[in-house]
């Protein structure tokens, strides 16, 4: 069922195969293709290193906002589909993650705090994952967390300190353009 009022969603987009600046420009598109969907923000391009995950290819990850008019679990089923439109395959049988043609995760919907079998919201590793912070902070650099409080400044800190203790690995991280 379609939502009169419009909801302000927020997507991680990230691929490791292939030509990745293309494929988040063009899955981008894609989603502002889909009805009740409206393209409201796109960050840079950052090219990050794998994370928790053994890959012997970066990624390339941005953060957009969108407004909507569909429920969350209507969006994220919207995203599987242009996931799947990409190629993406999600293997049952492996364990852990694997490289991808185009992922997209649902970060933020509105207010909305979900915890089902299909979706968490907000996302639970936001804080654990520089390349999900700092497109973030560049798209939205005044924004909180409205379950916990706590900026994604603020976040970019508490990881980055988290790196300075030894207790986890840095991250690498490099601001890209749409345009090189």
């Amino acid at each position: 069922m379609l939502n009169s009022i419009e909801s302000t969603a927020y997507l991680g987009l990230g691929s490791n195969l292939g030509d990745g600046k293309t494929t988040l420009q063009d899955g981008w598109q894609a989603l502002g293709a889909i009805e009740g969907v409206v393209l409201d923000g796109l960050s840079s391009p950052y090219m990050t290193a794998p994370v928790d995950m053994t890959s012997q290819h970066w990624f390339t990850n941005a953060v957009g906002r969108l407004k909507v008019s569909l429920e969350p679990l209507q969006l994220l089923q919207a995203m599987f589909e242009v996931e799947a439109s990409f190629g993406r395959t999600r293997d049952e049988k492996v364990f852990g993650y694997q490289d991808r043609s185009l992922d997209l995760d649902l970060l933020y919907f509105s207010e909305v705090k979900m915890d089902t079998p299909e979706l968490v919201l907000p996302h639970p590793r936001i804080g654990e994952r520089l390349f999900v912070l700092v497109p973030f902070a560049e798209l939205e650099p005044d924004f909180k967390d409205f379950a916990c409080g706590t900026s994604i400044k603020e976040m970019i800190q508490r990881l980055d300190d988290s790196f300075d203790s030894l207790s986890r690995k840095k991250q690498e991280i490099i601001h890209g353009s749409w345009n090189a």
